[in-house]
């Protein structure tokens, strides 16, 4: 039953954040241009940042979906983590090549891509592959699969606020010096 509640958990989780992430940038066309416009630093594009914008939200939109039924949500966990190894890869190579990419995972620009970004996509990706291996069990019950989803949730609104959260423990360890 743990098995179960962990992969439903872990769904509600990559669904709301994947969701949330795909809505800001198709929110309108000068979310889809600005987000492809923060990715220009990364270098250069054989086919142009604004395809690549939009591949990934189109992306994330499916991941979203996909997670949504039991039939496909391995498929969409499984996509999941790829998309998240991906984003791990260009965070690193952005922070190797010492490049400034503002983050606009969420279609709002937030802070320069850095090691919390790299952090908090790796968690991400772990928890979908993990959710991935496990076998789906049996169905649950209202309580533990209200309890599931609520912890998927919860976890969803960290990874969503994670710059401000980020923000937060750097100004306190900041002010603790």
């Amino acid at each position: 039953m743990i098995g179960a509640q962990f992969v439903l958990a872990a769904r509600v989780l990559v669904g709301l954040v994947f969701a949330v992430a795909a809505v800001g940038k198709l929110a309108g066309r000068v979310r889809l241009a600005e987000f492809a416009a923060s990715l220009a630093p990364l270098g250069r594009s054989p086919v142009g940042w604004l395809p690549v914008a939009a591949a990934t939200a189109v992306a994330e939109l499916a991941v979203a979906g996909l997670v949504v039924f039991p039939a496909t949500s391995r498929l969409g966990l499984g996509l999941a983590t790829a998309v998240l190894l991906v984003f791990c890869a260009a965070i690193a190579r952005s922070l190797r090549l010492d490049r400034r990419v503002t983050c606009r995972c969420f279609g709002r620009a937030g802070a320069v891509l850095g090691r919390a970004h790299l952090v908090r996509n790796a968690l991400l990706a772990a928890w979908a592959a993990a959710a991935f291996a496990v076998p789906p069990g049996p169905a649950l019950g209202l309580d533990t699969g209200a309890a599931a989803a609520l912890v998927g949730t919860c976890a969803a609104v960290v990874a969503i606020s994670w710059d401000s959260l980020a923000g937060l423990v750097r100004a306190t360890d900041t002010a603790g010096r």
